[in-house]
């Protein structure tokens, strides 16, 4: 591609801010943000695949002010449809631009699945299940855990009922509390393949099979190790097996007047809390006065790919 053509594809793109997904109510606020790159892609892709959805926006959330409730979802990337592995160097923006990446993307269709089953039923189970249709009725079951991999996503949700807030997640997606003046009072545990638990291990296997970038290596990752509780490295995602349920944690927290409850995927994850899960000072204080939009411009400029927030404030 010329390179005055990529310069254009990355003008343009900045005029895409408004079109990301983001709403605004009296307590609570929502968005998700992606990179430069992952923005600039947009516009090729719209006119390559007709106006179908942008296969790289792959997370979802919702959320409903009067029932206190709120959920977000982050599709798992697929391989391309040759089974190599998704990269955003320039060989797999070719890849891309050449329809090589499902569209509409099954990563984000079970994202959506999430958000929409939830909100509806308030159940990880009804949800998970009619993520096991979607694979069904789209021929990835069985599967080949490559370019016919299962479509799942990962996933936080929270409720406050009386005082209390009840949480649940599965995997790296998670929710946090932040009282008033910017102090942590709660934050769940990451517990997917990157976690400093698991991604030791994890690379140990990939590196018998030469890295991620082996298709042999992504295979036994994801035939063994996801949601498989007879391995100690296990991480859960909801593809609809029965067994991701297992995965799923949930619990209750003491929340106060001035308390901001963060739903929040990986992306964003990475920039609420830096190295040694120390508190980003930026992030904390845009939140504590209210900055929501300020909130947005940070994590839009710090995304490495792509991240999901929801700020509910206790009021």
């Amino acid at each position: 591609m010329k390179i005055w053509r990529l310069a254009l594809i990355g003008a343009i793109s900045t005029l895409l801010n408004c079109t990301m997904p983001k709403t605004i109510e009296k307590n609570m606020y929502g968005f998700t943000v992606q990179n430069w790159k992952a923005r600039a892609l947009e516009i090729p892709m719209s006119l390559t695949h007709l106006g179908q959805r942008i296969t790289l926006k792959e997370d979802s959330f919702a959320y409903d002010e009067q029932r206190k409730i709120a959920c977000v979802a982050d599709g798992v990337t697929r391989d391309f449809l040759d089974g190599s592995v998704v990269t955003h160097d320039l060989k797999g923006i070719m890849k891309f631009l050449n329809g090589e990446y499902p569209s509409p993307s099954p990563a984000r269709e079970a994202a959506d699945i999430f958000t929409k089953i939830f909100m509806q039923t308030d159940s990880f189970r009804q949800a998970n299940e009619e993520t096991w249709k979607y694979n069904k009725e789209h021929g990835f079951i069985p599967s080949n855990f490559l370019d016919k991999d299962l479509a799942g996503c990962t996933a936080a949700t929270a409720s406050e009922v009386n005082g209390n807030l009840y949480w649940r997640f599965i995997d790296d997606s998670g929710i946090a509390i932040i009282d008033e003046n910017g102090n942590l009072k709660f934050k769940t545990p990451d517990e997917g393949p990157h976690s400093p638990e698991k991604l030791p291990y994890l690379e140990k296997i990939l590196n018998q099979y030469g890295g991620f970038d082996n298709p042999e290596g992504r295979r036994i990752i994801r035939s063994q190790y996801r949601n498989n509780p007879s391995e100690k490295y296990a991480y859960g995602v909801l593809t609809g097996e029965e067994t991701a349920l297992q995965y799923v944690k949930e619990g209750t927290q003491n929340i106060n007047f001035g308390d901001y409850v963060l739903l929040y995927t990986d992306g964003v994850g990475d920039i609420i809390f830096k190295r040694n899960e120390k508190l980003n000072k930026e992030f904390i204080n845009k939140l504590v006065r209210d900055d929501f939009r300020g909130l947005e411009k940070l994590c839009k400029r710090e995304v490495s790919t792509e991240g999901t927030l929801v700020v509910y404030k206790v009021e």
